[in-house]
């Protein structure tokens, strides 16, 4: 096989794992299955505190209708909250709840379980070739990042 065949391979497997992992990951919690567009907006919100729409969308490379969107969903399950600045009514701020708090932890542990069910089948010999070779790719990913400044 050329290397430009194996390139290709390689781009074809990521998106086949990663569409399997996204899957078997999904949060299925409180009756109701939160994809992962969902949790990214959550999990910035809960990493970064309290932010404008307009902040949450440039961070999420998202335009702000679309993080609308998820947000009206978002608060119907109770998981953020957005409030008006008093300075200027233009300006929605976004929180996440304690609910979303809670769900947070246990999604995390369940996804652990899911993630080691996964792998149950593994031998310990393939997990570190995978280990190694997901090193090896963040490590090329790296050197292409440093070599863009």
């Amino acid at each position: 096989m050329e290397l430009r065949e194996k390139k290709i391979k390689l781009l074809k497997l990521l998106k086949e794992v990663s569409i399997k992992v996204r899957d078997a990951l999904k949060y299925r919690g409180d009756d109701v299955e939160i994809p992962a567009s969902h949790w990214m907006i959550m999990s910035v919100l809960d990493k970064n505190g309290e932010m404008k729409v307009g902040d949450l969308s440039n961070v999420l490379g998202l335009s702000n209708s679309t993080v609308s969107g998820i947000l009206d969903k978002l608060e119907k399950l109770g998981y953020i909250e957005r409030s008006r600045s008093t300075e200027d009514r233009r300006v929605v701020w976004v929180r996440t709840t304690q609910k979303f708090k809670d769900s947070l932890k246990k999604h995390f542990k369940e996804a652990e379980k899911q993630f080691e069910n996964l792998l149950s089948k593994a031998t310990e010999q393939e997990i570190d070739k995978i280990i190694e070779g997901f090193e090896t790719l963040k490590n090329i990913l790296d050197r292409e990042q440093l070599e863009k400044f």
